[in-house]
């Protein structure tokens, strides 16, 4: 799968938040979220590492006078995900024509893009699962896991060590529009990171993407839609996530 970057300003997110990323390391392109401690210690408001840019992460409040989006009654309740029919370099595509599909697709594609501290393994990633209109997906997509080595104390290249990981888990979700070839996603992820010198962190986040299906598949969109999503960061199964309209996904 929300932030702040800086860059001339483009209509396109992930040129802007990338260009930023160099000048604001502490700060990612994947919303603000909650750090979730592993002990008792209550969770707190943090600023996300340098991680992963995300499609259609979100960079700054819905601009004045604009409708706060709403989830879509085209699909509600727990989703059972299901499974691409095709295994390519480790990543299931093929999925059905369906929202049911453009939600299953997304969950893939964002476990696999945040999932990874190699940046070549993010543009093969990129480059089977981005749209043909979102040209430069692989190195977009391929800058984030530098930026989170640098931002964890991880060499920049080369081996890592055994313990340095990062894991992406979507585990609820809400679909804000969908059309025949079109949905509007957003996920609710834990972020886990682990490295020698920061120990584990499991935080979590809200990423939103824009999906499209064309050449027989549900591909990522470069979103231009800068809407800020921080509000409805919540726990998973809690009352709070109810209330904020994030379902259960069913793996």
């Amino acid at each position: 799968m929300a932030n702040p970057f800086l860059a001339p300003k483009r209509r396109r997110v992930f040129p802007l938040l990338l260009a930023a990323a160099a000048a604001l390391l502490a700060i990612v392109a994947v919303g603000v979220a909650i750090e979730s401690q592993l002990g008792p210690r209550a969770p707190k408001t943090y600023a996300p590492p340098a991680a992963i840019p995300l499609p259609g992460a979100t960079a700054s409040a819905l601009p004045s006078g604009s409708p706060t989006p709403q989830a879509s009654s085209v699909l509600n309740g727990p989703l059972q995900l299901v499974v691409g029919t095709e295994l390519v370099n480790g990543v299931r595509l093929g999925y059905p024509h369906s929202t049911v599909g453009a939600v299953s697709a997304g969950v893939e594609y964002m476990r696999q893009i945040g999932s990874t501290l190699d940046p070549d393994r993010a543009a093969a990633v990129g480059r089977l699962v981005a749209d043909a209109s979102w040209s430069d997906a692989p190195q977009q997509i391929a800058a984030g896991p530098t930026a989170a080595r640098k931002q964890l104390g991880l060499p920049a290249t080369g081996q890592l060590p055994t313990n340095a990981s990062v894991v992406l888990s979507p585990v609820e979700y809400q679909v804000q529009s969908a059309t025949a070839d079109d949905a509007r996603v957003l996920l609710l992820a834990t972020y886990t990171s682990s490295s020698p010198g920061q120990g584990i962190e499991t935080r979590m986040g809200v990423y939103p993407l824009d999906l499209h299906w064309s050449a027989g598949d549900w591909h990522l969109l470069d979103s231009t839609d800068d809407t800020d999503c921080s509000h409805l960061v919540a726990q998973p199964e809690s009352p709070d996530a109810s209330a904020k309209g994030w379902q259960e996904l069913k793996q």
